[in-house]
């Protein structure tokens, strides 16, 4: 029994307390084990205790005194009794909860410290919280009872089943739908759609509350709190279901943290539904955001566990592990505490080895995708608000920076690491000094990375004479060829058909030409002009038809990385269909960003390196760079631009794929082509590494930074 005795008992062992008498005692089993819930029926307040814990308050009244009634209980229970450490923290707790009341007014204010901190740190969290506001507006507990048969209804089999078919036919249709989905996905934001947005989502999660109302009545809960909650000042419908908390059965409760979801995600599928079979209006617009709004908001936000919202209440209740966020955070704060800072008789939230198992994984995880989500919020509303975007950073330095750096020191300073504080503060200092040094004045190798495309110095591009089908590629890419060797053929059926009407015209002029020799001397000469024309159409439509023979022009390589893509297509006149270069004299041109120039033109270009995309682990080393000392906007190749797949940004109006968004500077690599080890051909992508002095982490960090706002936010 660790914690028999405190040097602080004398605070709290004359005091006469007792529980509320509006508190309702329920039994509930986590994972074998026998917990009491203590739910306050006036404030609908809930507290669980273990049934130790539950034994001492039970025997709490205002007759005897808080060590009355723990040497009572430690006679009766030697073994089982609390000691005194928890016997205070666990007054602690119930007073915070306030679910207790004593008649020592003479000493209150000392023994309930904590509770003056549950205060302060309640209004902390509601002016930091100004973010998520709740406003209660009705009590619908006598509304739902009328309701009953409908939660009986909503909840049941048959409507299980019901709820399957829907979700497995929704999301077969938006799978069907996948390109419309997506292409119809970069108009969400825009300014007329985004009150559609909020109507949508208003109204979905009103639907959302009230599934988990709704459940809550089924199982016999109640429900005293409907009300609008502003979230990032965005007014929408909450609905208070700690109702369910009381509940015995810990598949009740899942169920009740479960119906959110289940909701959204029904209206996700009726609207995917809707949308597929509608056509461009009011009610395929409304449609798509249900859809989307559903689906993101199910899988992103209220069905991942790893944050505190529905999904969480579900594993946490599946798991029989309640308060699975907090026992988390204690676990990895016992685990630095015990192992980093050495406090002695720190012990584990854990009470076995599954349950630690599960609490380190989650405080880990859930601390991730929280980063993530965070980051991912702050860069939308920089997009949209880069107000609120500043108010949101703000708010988020001082929950996860300033606030754990002040708990941190008062722990440091308090009698928890008496015997060890100078191990802990040296592990502390060092963990500090730690990321310091090793990103602000440790210096790294620095480079820039600039996206490009290989163009030969002597080059002919090779296009179609003549409209036809390329029926056969007889050069490969890559290959060497030379003067007249056929490159590919291409077959015209309506230009044979027009080769053989000509040879026939050519004919008939011939032969009535013959004819007006002998009996009509007079139409000879028209005739003959006639012939004359046949003759020259015939001539140029075989030419034409020659040409869907492609022949090298010179000697060279053949370079057409994406022509047996259209193998057995229509290709039309003029497409370009290969490059025929020398392979002698190559560059490398890279699309170097206004920032990075600036960088380039400030010190010697050396000891670049090469590498082309399909051949990454080798490297070619550039025998000259030049900075072209002007900004450009059309690209080298299209391969480069978005359109293409590549990573500088075009313009969605260029039908070519070659007008970058931003102008550019071009950095130019005269490479060597001596390097087996490396095929360099026309046409071939690849990124150019550009070394840079070594700079600290932080000024890298720092000029990226820089970058992203002047770039995203002309800032």
């Amino acid at each position: 029994m660790s914690g028999t005795f405190s040097e602080s008992w004398h605070r709290v062992a004359n005091a006469r307390l007792a529980l509320l008498p509006t508190v309702a005692v329920h039994k509930q089993r986590f994972r074998g084990q026998d917990w009491y819930v203590l739910r306050d029926t006036y404030t609908q307040r809930f507290f669980r205790v273990t049934p130790q814990a539950y034994a001492f308050l039970a025997r709490l009244g205002l007759q005897r005194t808080v060590e009355e009634v723990w040497l009572s209980l430690l006679r009766d229970m030697p073994a089982e009794a609390p000691g005194q450490e928890e016997v205070m923290q666990l007054l602690g707790q119930m007073h915070q909860s306030n679910l207790l009341y004593h008649d020592t007014p003479s000493d209150s204010q000392t023994i309930f410290t904590r509770y003056r901190e549950f205060k302060q740190r309640e209004f902390q969290g509601k002016v930091l919280g100004f973010l998520s506001i709740r406003i209660p507006l009705w009590d619908p507990n006598r509304w739902l009872d009328s309701q009953r048969a409908l939660s009986h209804a909503l909840v049941s089999w048959p409507m299980a089943v019901a709820l399957l078919a829907l979700l497995l036919a929704g999301g077969a249709t938006a799978l069907s739908h996948s390109e419309r989905l997506w292409s119809q996905t970069e108009g969400l934001f825009v300014l007329d759609n985004l009150v559609l947005l909020y109507l949508c989502m208003a109204v979905m999660k009103g639907l959302h509350e009230l599934g988990h109302a709704h459940v809550v009545k089924r199982f016999g809960g109640e429900v005293h709190s409907f009300g609008v909650m502003l979230l990032m000042l965005l007014p929408l419908p909450y609905v208070d279901a700690t109702g369910s908390w009381s509940f015995r059965d810990r598949h009740a409760r899942a169920l009740v943290g479960a119906a959110g979801i289940i909701v959204e995600l029904a209206l996700a599928a009726l609207g995917a539904l809707v949308w597929a079979h509608t056509g461009p209006g009011l009610v395929n617009s409304l449609a798509f955001n249900v859809m989307v709004i559903g689906s993101v908001s199910s899988l992103l936000f209220n069905g991942n566990p790893l944050l505190r919202f529905d999904a969480y209440y579900v594993l946490s209740d599946l798991l029989d592990i309640p308060n699975l966020f907090q026992r988390a955070g204690q676990q990895w704060s016992y685990l630095a505490d015990r192992y980093l800072l050495g406090t002695p008789r720190r012990e584990s939230p854990a009470r076995d080895s599954r349950e630690r198992a599960w609490l380190t994984a989650y405080g880990l995880l859930s601390f991730a995708y929280r980063v993530v989500v965070f980051a991912t919020i702050l860069l939308v509303l920089a997009d949209f608000w880069l107000g609120l975007a500043v108010v949101f950073l703000a708010t988020l330095s001082v929950i996860a920076v300033f606030m754990p750096a002040s708990k941190l020191w008062r722990h440091l300073r308090g009698p928890a690491t008496m015997r060890n504080r100078r191990r802990a503060v040296s592990v502390v200092v060092a963990l500090v000094l730690a990321p310091v040094i090793f990103l602000a004045a440790w210096p790294w190798p620095d480079a820039i990375r600039a996206p490009g495309v290989v163009e030969a110095m002597e080059f002919t591009q090779v296009h179609s004479g003549v409209a036809g089908r390329l029926d056969r590629i007889e050069a490969p890419h890559g290959s060497e060829v030379v003067a007249g060797q056929v490159l590919a053929r291409l077959s015209n059926p309506e230009l044979q058909w027009e080769v053989d009407a000509a040879k026939a015209a050519v004919a008939e002029a011939e032969v009535m030409r013959n004819q007006a020799l002998q009996k009509a001397p007079v139409d000879v000469a028209a005739l003959e002009q006639r012939m004359a024309a046949a003759r020259d159409r015939l001539a140029d439509l075989q030419s034409r038809q020659a040409e869907l023979t492609v022949r090298a022009r010179h000697a060279g390589t053949w370079s057409a990385s994406t022509l047996h893509e259209r193998q057995g297509n229509w290709v039309p006149r003029g497409q370009l269909l290969g490059v025929l270069a020398n392979p002698g004299r190559l560059h490398f041109s890279a699309v170097v960003s206004q920032e990075q120039a600036d960088a380039l033109f400030a010190q010697p270009l050396r000891g670049a390196e090469l590498r082309l995309n399909g051949q990454s682990g080798q490297t070619l080393a550039p025998r000259e760079l030049v900075l072209v000392p002007y900004q450009r906007e059309r690209l080298a190749s299209p391969s480069l631009g978005w359109h293409a797949g590549g990573t500088v940004p075009v313009r969605p109006d260029d039908p070519e794929g070659l007008r970058a968004v931003d102008s550019f500077y071009e950095l130019q690599a005269v490479l060597e082509t001596d390097d087996t080890r490396v095929t360099a051909l026309h046409g071939m992508t690849g990124w150019l590494r550009v070394p840079m002095p070594p700079r600290s982490l932080f000024e890298q960090g720092v000029r990226a930074l820089r970058q992203l706002l002047q770039k995203r936010y002309s800032l």
